[in-house]
């Protein structure tokens, strides 16, 4: 009987024991994400902003500044909720005056090419490796086209080669480049801050644009 009455206790022991787990797991990454920004931050010659904690959990820095001479931003943000929750990290260059030019831009995947063969937007640019390697889409296809430079192109490849196969944007007055995940993954702190020049060119892309 004694042993039996022992049973919930016991319960109720091991569920607490996996919640400290957990709880110790979260704030050696919010550490490791910490140290990874600041590293990040020195390198780049910009500014660590962090903010309070709440219950012992801080929310996550950014690292913000200037760079060829345009507001940047490495942050992290969340879609969805519940079991869908999905953080991501991001890279963003802010853009002086839009004019309207939207741009998006995905790595091909099997999915996307079944998008594609029932009529999904991919843009071609005439250069066959990028067009294998990505899914391109504008609001202005023509200018988007142009607008993809060699150098541009060849950045993007490079940085392909390295892991990068996130999603970039461009559209509400900024470049962004964003990949699933959180900023205590060192080699994703390496291919965001690799990612940072090409967002810049293509904020400047967009601001030349003419509708």
């Amino acid at each position: 009987m004694i042993l039996l009455s022992l049973i919930p206790f016991a319960f109720v022991a091991l569920f607490v024991g996996f919640i400290a787990v957990a709880i110790a797991a979260a704030m050696r990454q919010q550490r490791k994400a910490r140290e990874n920004l600041s590293g990040l931050a020195s390198r780049l010659g910009l500014e660590l902003r962090r903010r309070p904690a709440t219950l012992g959990f801080e929310p996550s820095p950014t690292v913000e500044g200037r760079h060829r001479d345009r507001q940047v931003r490495f942050f992290n943000f969340t879609t969805g909720s519940g079991k869908s929750r999905t953080t991501w990290s991001a890279v963003s260059a802010a853009i002086g005056s839009a004019g309207g030019f939207a741009l998006e831009l995905a790595p091909e995947t099997f999915l996307s090419r079944i998008g594609i063969a029932l009529g999904m937007q991919d843009i071609k640019v005439g250069d066959p490796e990028f067009d294998r390697a990505f899914v391109v889409r504008s609001n202005d296809p023509a200018y988007a086209s142009a607008a993809l430079l060699p150098e541009i192109r060849a950045r993007l490849l490079s940085e392909r080669k390295q892991g990068a196969r996130g999603h970039l944007t461009v559209k509400a007055g900024e470049a962004r480049y964003a990949e699933v995940g959180a900023f205590a993954d060192a080699a994703r702190i390496d291919r965001l801050a690799g990612m940072l020049e090409v967002i810049c060119d293509l904020a400047e892309v967009a601001e030349v644009y003419k509708a």
